[in-house]
Order: C-alpha cells, then sequence, then structure tokens
C-alpha cells in the first residue's frame, strides 16, 4: 500500500512538472533552448509512462492479494477499503494528466495556426488544420509557405510547423494511453465495488439467517421449557393417582386390616 501511495505521489509530482515545462517549451523562442526544454518533457513524459504501469501493476497485485485473504474478514475489508482509496487517488492522477495534455494539444494547435496566418494570411482553416493532422501535410504544405513573400519567415514557419507537428502526434499518443489507462482503472474499481456489494448481501443474509436461527432457537427453547413442564405435571398427576390407587387398594383388599 505504502508503495502505491508513493508512485501515486510521485507521478502527480511529474505532472506538475509536465505542466510546467510544457508552458516553458511553448513560451521559448532560442531554439537550442526549446530543445532542451523538449528533451526534458520528453524523458519526463517517457518516465511518468512506466510509473503509471507500474503503478497499475501493484495494483492488481494488491487487488490479488487481497482477493485470498480469507482468515481475518475485518482485515480484509479494511484492505480493500485502502485499495478503493488508491484506485480513486490514482484515476484523479490519470485524469489531471489527460487534461494537462488536452491543454497543451490546443495551445500547440493555436501557435501553429498564428505562425502559418502570419506568413500565410489566406491560409484556409482545412489548409491550417491538414498542416496540423496529417503525416505528409508538412511537406505538402511547404511549397505553399515556401512561396510566401516572406520567405524567411516561412522558412521558420515550415520548422515550427513540422516540430510542433511531431510534438503532437507525442501527445496525442501519450492521450490514447492515458485514456486506455483510465478505462482499466475504472473497469477495476467497479469490479471491486462488485465484489464488496455481494459480500455486504453476503453478510446481510449471514445476519438474516443468524437472527431467524436465533428466533427459532427461543422457540425451541421456549417449547422445551412447556414441553418439561407438561412432563413434570404428568409425572406429578401419575404420583398422584398412584397414591390414591394404593389406598383405595389397601382400603378395599385389606378391609380387617384397617377395621381392627
Amino acid at each position: 500500500v505504502e508503495n502505491i501511495k508513493w508512485l501515486v505521489g510521485k507521478i502527480n509530482e511529474n505532472v506538475t512538472q509536465i505542466e510546467s515545462l510544457q508552458t516553458a517549451a511553448l513560451s521559448s523562442i532560442n531554439g537550442e533552448k526549446a530543445g532542451q526544454v523538449n528533451l526534458q518533457l520528453e524523458q519526463l513524459v517517457h518516465q511518468t509512462s512506466k510509473l503509471n504501469k507500474e503503478a497499475k501493476e501493484h495494483i492488481q497485485a494488491l487487488e490479488f492479494s487481497n482477493a485470498k485473504i480469507t482468515v481475518n474478514p475485518s482485515d480484509a475489508q479494511m484492505r480493500r477499503t485502502q485499495l478503493q482509496a488508491l484506485k480513486r487517488k490514482f484515476i484523479e492522477t490519470i485524469q489531471r494528466y489527460q487534461d494537462i495534455e488536452r491543454t497543451f494539444e490546443k495551445r500547440q494547435r493555436q501557435r501553429i495556426e498564428r505562425q502559418i496566418l502570419i506568413v500565410k494570411p489566406e491560409a484556409t482553416p482545412h489548409e491550417i488544420e491538414n498542416a496540423i493532422d496529417s503525416s505528409d501535410a508538412p511537406h505538402i504544405f511547404a511549397h505553399s509557405l515556401l512561396n510566401s513573400s516572406r520567405l524567411g519567415d516561412s522558412t521558420q514557419v515550415l520548422d515550427e510547423v513540422q516540430t510542433r507537428h511531431r510534438d503532437i502526434k507525442k501527445i496525442e499518443k501519450t492521450i490514447l494511453e492515458l485514456h486506455q489507462l483510465f478505462l482499466d482503472m475504472q473497469t477495476m474499481v467497479e469490479m471491486q465495488q462488485e465484489t464488496v456489494n455481494n459480500i455486504e448481501k453476503t453478510t446481510e443474509h449471514a445476519v438474516h439467517d443468524l437472527e431467524q436461527g436465533n428466533k427459532h432457537v427461543a422457540v425451541a427453547v421456549k417449547t422445551a421449557k412447556i414441553t418439561r413442564k407438561r412432563k413434570w405435571c404428568c409425572f406429578v398427576i401419575f404420583i398422584i393417582l398412584l397414591a390414591v390407587a394404593g389406598i383405595l387398594i389397601w382400603w378395599f383388599v385389606f378391609p380387617k386390616s384397617h377395621s381392627s
């Protein structure tokens, strides 16, 4: 549990740092500095991806371990509660990371659009969209840009478009990975919740059966007491009848004895 907490905490730290590097990457003008920032960003994204995978594997392992605990139900319930909280925390982290990546992608697209419109004001939204999304578009759009009256700016913009295009593809890949991770974790949460619900139902049934059993025992005890009481009454009546019969036999069978 502590290891998972550390992993989720570290991922959160990385996401915050990724956001800062993304802001720096968008504001970098110097090519060398921008390259350094992008390298740091790429390395941190790769590290965070590994941490995400590791956290997911640890959660799955802990879930499997908890499923085998049958000796102490209260301890098992506590472990399940802890694990459920960790899953939700991890999911919140994934969602935060997704939001940051989507914002970064949007800002990258806006920057490319501004750069293109500087050297080619007549560029249509369709051309700009193709320049951003199509794998061959930067090369196709290069001819149009280089024919612009602002050749120097066009060359710089073309480099910018190609660089940002690659960055956007990396962002999209990260977003897809995070989306799949989010779905996996949601499935795990739902499955555990279903297990918890089944356990609660089983517990409720057990409590109900126990209550019914106690009622039956109480009825049986009461019935047994009544039966014993009746037996004693019958026994006493039998003794009384036996005594009366003895007296009568003695009185009528041996009349001389009691007359004298």
